[in-house]
């Protein structure tokens, strides 16, 4: 019996084009182009095939911005799938370039269904990127965008679960330098709370980089009545270590340009990591207070001692 392997390349590549590749949905034709040399020749040659998967995917790339940066990439859309689908990762230091902007292409969905994309321009030449913490915004000031979901008459659990589950949303950053790009969402949203004081709703969506202690999270707030529309009034990306402190603008190019050439393509639990990043977080705090605490402490021990040692000096030289 013929193995499968010589079977396939037995069949003219117009039939594996039209017929075989076409049926395939986007992450068993990344296997596919995984699983032979001429399989992946195929795979990755299909230009219009790969145009499709990715624009379907992240409408936000129909953008002619984000188009012609694509059409740059070594295997075009085929490359910004394998960069863009799995979950970022870093490995060892190695040095890039760094280019003078990056490319943010943003999608929120609903249950599957686009409901807001956009390509955002981020110019990373200037000195207040690099020396102040990462921020970007994806809407401008007072911006609000519809939606068109309906909020419900109770503003219960079992709607932010609802929304957790529901509303997703990818960030692809691309970098035109490297000509490389990172999803830097984790699709499915790892927390939904109502905020105590504005009562807007907030989704937040986070990616951990584990080798570098770092976490990148969005987060989407959204506003409206009860029984009306509810409204996007903020979609913002930023990074903070385990101390919690925002990265800078030039340590987290670094990050994100060690994400898009990593090698690791494993997906994982966005939540999982989520929150045992978050549990580390509260242990290192803890640890730091306890330790603060200690050298308060200390010090008041110190300041007694050589208060009670002056008092008792000044005692017996008087006396």
């Amino acid at each position: 019996m013929m193995p499968p392997s010589l079977f396939i390349t037995t069949l003219h590549p117009d039939i594996i084009n039209s017929h075989i590749l076409t049926r395939l949905d986007a992450q068993s034709l990344s296997s596919t182009a995984a699983s032979s040399s001429y399989l992946h020749r195929l795979c990755t040659h299909n230009t219009l095939l790969w145009h499709s998967i990715t624009t379907n995917t992240w409408p936000s790339l129909h953008d002619p911005l984000a188009s012609s940066l694509i059409s740059t990439f070594p295997a075009s859309h085929f490359s910004i799938f394998s960069d863009s689908f799995p979950s970022p990762s870093t490995h060892p230091h190695r040095p890039f370039p760094i280019p003078s902007e990056l490319i943010s292409a943003v999608d929120i969905y609903y249950e599957g269904n686009p409901v807001f994309s956009r390509v955002l321009r981020t110019d990373t030449n200037k000195v207040w990127f690099h020396c102040s913490p990462l921020w970007i915004d994806l809407l401008r000031p007072n911006e609000v965008v519809p939606t068109h979901l309906k909020l419900p008459p109770n503003d219960d659990v079992q709607w932010l679960n609802h929304l957790q589950h529901n509303l997703t949303l990818s960030w692809i950053i691309i970098d035109p330098i490297l000509k490389r790009a990172a999803n830097l969402s984790s699709q499915t949203a790892v927390s939904a709370r109502w905020h105590w004081l504005t009562e807007e709703l907030e989704v937040v969506y986070a990616v951990v980089f584990e080798e570098e202690e770092v976490m990148c999270t969005v987060k989407v707030t959204c506003c409206g009545k009860t029984m009306g529309e509810m409204q996007v009034r903020e979609v913002s990306l930023k990074m903070e270590d385990m101390d919690g402190r925002h990265v800078i603008g030039k340590d987290s190019m670094v990050i994100m340009q060690r994400a898009m050439e990593s090698v690791k393509r494993k997906r994982v639990d966005g939540k999982e990591r989520y929150e045992k990043f978050c549990e580390m977080k509260r242990e290192r705090r803890e640890r730091l207070m306890e330790r603060d605490k200690r050298i308060d402490m200390l010090a008041m021990f110190l300041s007694f001692t050589i208060f009670a040692f002056f008092f008792s000096f000044l005692s017996f030289h008087f006396h």
